[in-house]
């Protein structure tokens, strides 16, 4: 998950350690007294591992937690991007995209060629757990060769550089915006009918269950303890009954669309106001019924990634009867010749799947914070997140709206 960035010259970090978004809780800087001088490593990429250090806090680092990321950065832009083979610190600048739940996320360029951009992925400790790295690169070596707006640059051991996206992630606000949820609704549709060769079953109730037998795993070796054993269990059972109620076609869903994996560009098509979504990240990508995905982004339109309190969903936000509507129009428009050509039937039926499944959303989430509240360096508060998105489930809040 991306959203917005934080700029710094990784020349200069290490006499201002203190990075991050200015909507986040400010935190102690662990500044060197004295200007540090990074030197360029000397280094055989033909035969060194490529490996980024990645300070477990990039607030909080210190000068040599510094030199060591800009050393290895460079190291692999060397060794697997066209351009930067003469790369150095002095001529390197990142640019850290805040909000990433998952990975560590930056942009990498020369200050001699700041208009030649890769972005930087750097995976997340212990993110296997949720889904398979292999299993992930090889979707996006696919995605890849379809046009939608991605591409691989170059892999590394934990991380991997990627085609540059011009424009900008999402806001909270954006996704509202009618205009513009119509659009993601399109795009969406033409992302489900994208055939990937994998596993066609869907996945989301084993992976629950897979989640729930990890949290409690990791839970056992921590000083903290699972909220509640035998209420996630009976709230996994209830998840079921209530899934087995409607039907939902499976496709290949992205199952982590908010707002900051929503590229806004301007290189790949235009609408009236000169924007085009771009969906990125498809670290949970794989078959699912179209009614999680959809559930899952209505249910993210109550998250703000860089409010006052990130970790907390406000549901009052959650998508209107008539905001949900305008959505699954354009969603199943994208397949008729007309908006005319479809009923106002299979509009409220789609609306019904994305309500139900919401549900299934908020038990996913809620195991996947538990587990990151164990083992995350980002500075979210995991258990905070997890707790809300399981009052979500037992409330049924994303009912509310419903078709009545």
């Amino acid at each position: 998950m991306v959203t917005e960035s934080s700029h710094f010259n990784i020349s200069s970090a290490v006499k201002n350690t203190k990075m991050g978004n200015s909507n986040q809780k400010p935190a102690t800087t662990s500044a060197a007294s004295s200007p540090t001088t990074l030197a360029t490593p000397s280094i055989d990429v033909a035969t060194t591992p490529l490996l980024v250090h990645v300070p477990l806090s990039l607030e909080n680092a210190d000068a040599s937690e510094m030199q060591q990321l800009a050393d290895d950065v460079c190291v692999a832009l060397r060794a697997r991007v066209a351009g930067y083979d003469d790369i150095n610190v002095d001529d390197l600048v990142l640019t850290h995209l805040t909000g990433a739940m998952t990975n560590v996320i930056f942009t990498c360029h020369k200050k001699s060629a700041p208009e030649d951009r890769v972005l930087l992925r750097l995976y997340g400790a212990g993110t296997e757990a949720f889904f398979s790295r292999q299993e992930e690169i090889l979707v996006f070596k696919e995605l890849s060769l379809l046009n939608l707006g991605i591409g691989l640059v170059g892999e590394f051991q934990n991380g991997r550089f990627e085609r540059m996206i011009e424009g900008r992630t999402c806001t909270a606000e954006d996704i509202r915006r009618p205009e513009l949820s119509e659009m993601i609704a399109a795009k969406m549709a033409v992302f489900h009918t994208t055939q990937v060769d994998m596993d066609r079953k869907p996945r989301i109730l084993a992976s629950i269950r897979k989640l729930f037998k990890d949290a409690q795993a990791a839970y056992a070796t921590t000083h903290r303890q699972f909220p509640d054993v035998d209420a996630m269990a009976a709230d996994i059972a209830a998840l079921e009954a209530l899934l087995a109620t409607v039907d939902s076609p499976v496709v290949f869903c992205h199952n982590d669309l908010q707002y900051g994996n929503i590229m806004l560009s301007t290189s790949t098509g235009q609408d009236k106001d000169g924007e085009d979504a771009v969906l990125i990240d498809f670290e949970y990508s794989h078959y699912n019924p179209r009614g999680y995905d959809i559930g899952n982004h209505f249910s993210e339109w109550c998250y703000n990634y860089h409010g006052d309190a990130p970790h907390l969903g406000d549901f009052a936000k959650y998508p209107t009867a008539a905001d949900q509507r305008r959505f699954c129009r354009a969603y199943l428009s994208s397949q008729s010749a007309t908006c005319d050509d479809v009923a106002d039937a299979h509009v409220d039926q789609l609306r019904h799947e994305a309500n139900v499944y919401a549900n299934a959303t908020h038990l996913f989430w809620a195991l996947w914070g538990f587990i990151q509240a164990t083992q995350s360096t980002i500075d979210f508060d995991y258990f905070g997140y997890a707790t809300c998105r399981w009052h979500a489930f037992k409330t049924r809040v994303t009912l509310s709206n419903d078709v009545k």
